[in-house]
């Protein structure tokens, strides 16, 4: 069960808040659309739900906050925009990196793609997709924890109308099982078919709260359904038709006002002869009758203009309420009936003298007569109106079918009959689906594939940082493009340097020339680094947490685990190939010497592992790959220069030759391993690039860990 209260996006300068107050629940077993146009904030009301963005409000899952699940992805299943995979990366080892992170065994991947109607695309890369099988993978992401509720941005978008139907069963029978389920749509219809409670959301605030049968009363028009190789021009016909009718009607209201008002003149002087007349012959009786019928046809002459009147406005104005037409249509009969029966009594109660019949007789039968008139009138302009009845829209679905509001199937089928246009099929839909029918009836197609029941995870495992890493980092051939092209760099520029000579050991070994801040083996693993965290900002991976990366030490320690080992694989691939190179090219004396090996790989693999850590660190503190590569090649441009004139300090340069002093202290007995790794290990820190990466590595990860402390904080 979701409880969200008060949910208040933080506003931008000048601007009110995009969801402001939201407040509402989406319990257990139902269905909860949040429903609403371009911009009501519907994405945004999900994304505090999930604290990724910052506001105000409180949200409960199960009764507990975000910030206090220990596993996110076990309790909601989330799918925001699109699917967060490195494009390069196949479907199935996307589905088992995630598994991994989430602690689900790697056949759980399959599970779900067979769920979701992806094994046959398992092996395919992420960028091949089409859309609907991207919004096919992302439900697979959501249910692949096994999560309880289940947060879906317009699941439905890019789908078929079949796949569709099949989406929408899935997630009746998700919520059939027990589980919540909350989706955001704008498609009206398609919330009738899925959801049990609509939730509408008007410029980010809650306007209403309904069950589906209600809202499917109350607030959605009947349409008429048009399936025909021609819609464009049928569309643009009746667009046309409903346009002229719009203008004959408007015509015939002015028409009809302008003639009450002279009817009511007339009926004005009618009565003033006609008591004269009564006075003069008729008696008393006769007068008050002849009063009586005045003031009677008055009033009800007096009504029809003011009803006239409106309603030519409101046509004019363009509204064609069918509530208003028929208002006045019927106000209309009845003052003409009332009229009509008014002036019989009258005529049959009142016999006047012959002195005095003509007048009265005369007045009469003239407001009998206008009184017909007019009914005719009414009629032919009931008529006129008639295709006004609701607000008329033409919505085109696609090539073959239309959707028309605000006109009858009758009028639409004979006004494709009259211009010679072909209709396959025809059919009204009606937006009162009656109490009795549920969502779930309304999902179902009996033409469609039912959904597969998503088996449940009975003992979810705990996370598994370094299996998720191992996956990530050899999911794609980023990595190991970056690891040939580093070789093969090395390797020219090893057999270069030997030739023209005047280099250091190290330089010849790794490739080093002197232009160069890092050899192109630390700068290939300080760049293989800088992915490990800067793709997982570019293409999140794990959007069930309240980051696009967790900050937990596990996954920090796999990472700098992974970085080192393949630092390492690297550095040694590029020592192997490089002496073979010199000694089959250049010769043995380009090679180093035997009892220089330890020291040199040491130094190779020290220079490499530090980049790496650097280039991973970077990137996890200023969120991008580049710029964590840029940080590590600023180490060595800005900070060597720093940490060789420190180290022409003595008392620094007393702590340097402390190696040597140890070891001249302990000649009287062999050198152990610890002591010769120890000393290496002296050795590095002497050299100032050394020394300038252990000290960017540390400030690093102090500012990592500021970072991710200071995002907890705020999260919670």
């Amino acid at each position: 069960m979701i409880q969200a209260t008060g949910l208040t996006s933080t506003p931008r300068r000048n601007q009110p808040p995009v969801v402001d107050d939201l407040t509402f629940e989406a319990p257990a077993g139902r269905v909860t659309a949040l429903l609403g146009g371009p911009g009501a904030g519907k994405t945004t009301a999900l994304r505090l739900l999930l604290q990724l963005d910052r506001g105000h409000g409180s949200a409960f899952f199960r009764g507990r906050p975000l910030h206090r699940i220990r596993r996110p992805a076990h309790e909601i299943g989330v799918l925001l925009e699109d699917v967060p995979g490195h494009p390069g990366r196949t479907v199935r080892g996307h589905l088992r990196m995630l598994g991994a992170a989430a602690g689900v065994p790697a056949t759980r991947a399959d599970v779900v793609l067979d769920v979701v109607g992806l094994t046959d695309l398992a092996d395919e890369r992420l960028g091949d997709l089409s859309t609907g099988a991207e919004r096919r993978l992302g439900i697979a992401v959501a249910l692949l924890g096994d999560p309880h509720t289940l947060i879906l941005d317009e699941p439905a978008r890019g789908l078929s109308a079949r796949e569709t139907t099949w989406l929408y069963g899935l997630l009746r029978q998700f919520a059939a099982q027990g589980g919540a389920v909350l989706v955001t749509a704008e498609d009206a219809e398609g919330v009738v078919r899925l959801a049990d409670q609509v939730l509408t959301l008007e410029s980010g605030r809650l306007v209403a709260d309904q069950p589906v049968d209600e809202f499917a009363r109350t607030r959605l028009r009947p349409r008429v359904v048009v399936h025909s190789p021609l819609v464009g021009r049928l569309a643009a016909i009746l667009e046309e038709e409903v346009h002229a009718a719009r203008q004959l009607a408007e015509a015939r209201a002015a028409e009809e006002a302008s003639r009450m008002a002279a009817e009511l003149e007339k009926a004005e002087a009618a009565k003033a002869d006609t008591a004269q007349s009564d006075v003069a012959d008729a008696g008393g009786l006769v007068k008050r009758e002849g009063a009586e019928v005045g003031v009677k046809v008055k009033k009800r002459i007096w009504r029809r203009t003011r009803k006239a009147r409106s309603a030519a406005r409101g046509v004019a104005a363009g509204t064609g309420e069918k509530k208003a037409a028929a208002e006045a249509a019927g106000v209309a009969k009845e003052d003409q009936a009332a009229t009509e029966d008014t002036v019989t009594k009258a005529g049959e109660a009142a016999p006047v003298s012959p002195s005095v019949p003509a007048p009265a007789g005369a007045e009469g039968a003239g407001v009998a007569g206008a009184v017909g008139a007019r009914a005719q009138a009414e009629a032919e302009e009931d008529k006129a109106v008639a295709a006004l009845a609701d607000p008329f829209s033409v919505v085109r679905d696609d090539e073959t079918h239309i959707s028309v509001y605000g006109l009858s199937p009758a009028s639409v089928g004979e006004t494709a009959y009259r211009h010679g246009i072909v209709v396959h099929r025809l059919v009204e839909e009606s937006a009162d689906l009656g109490p009795g029918t549920s969502a779930g009836a309304r999902a179902r197609d009996p033409e469609a594939p039912p959904a597969r029941l998503l088996p449940r995870l009975r003992f979810p495992g705990p996370a598994w940082p370094m299996r998720y890493e191992v996956r990530r980092a050899i999911g794609v051939r980023t990595g190991w493009l970056i690891g040939v092209a580093s070789i093969v760099a090395s390797f020219i520029a090893s057999v270069l340097l030997a030739r023209a000579g005047g280099v250091g050991e190290l330089h010849r070994l790794t490739g080093w020339p002197a232009d160069l801040p890092l050899p192109p083996v630390a700068i290939a693993a300080g760049l293989v680094g800088a992915l490990a965290f800067g793709d997982e900002f570019r293409y999140p991976a794990l959007a069930a947490t309240r980051d696009a990366v967790p900050r937990r030490l596990g996954l920090l320690a796999a990472k700098l685990v992974v970085c080192a080992a393949g630092a390492i694989l690297l550095s040694l691939g590029v020592i192997v190939l490089d002496s073979a190179a010199l000694l089959t090219l250049v010769g043995g004396s380009a090679v180093p010497l035997p009892g220089d090996w330890p020291e040199l790989m040491a130094s190779v693999f020290g220079l490499a592992i530090g980049s790496s850590w650097a280039g991973l660190l970077a990137a996890g503190v200023f969120r991008s790959t580049a710029l964590g590569l840029a940080t590590l090649l600023a180490v060595p441009i800005l900070a060597v220069p720093v940490v060789q004139h420190a180290a022409q300090d003595p008392s620094l340069r007393s702590l340097v030759m402390l190696s040597h002093r140890l070891r001249a202290a302990t000649l009287d007995r062999p050198p152990s391993m610890i002591d010769r790794g120890l000393a290496v290990a002296l050795r590095l820190a002497s050299q100032p690039v050394g020394q300038a990466l252990m000290l960017s590595v540390a400030v690093l990860l102090c500012a990592y860990a500021l970072t991710g402390l200071r995002g907890r904080s705020t999260r919670q």
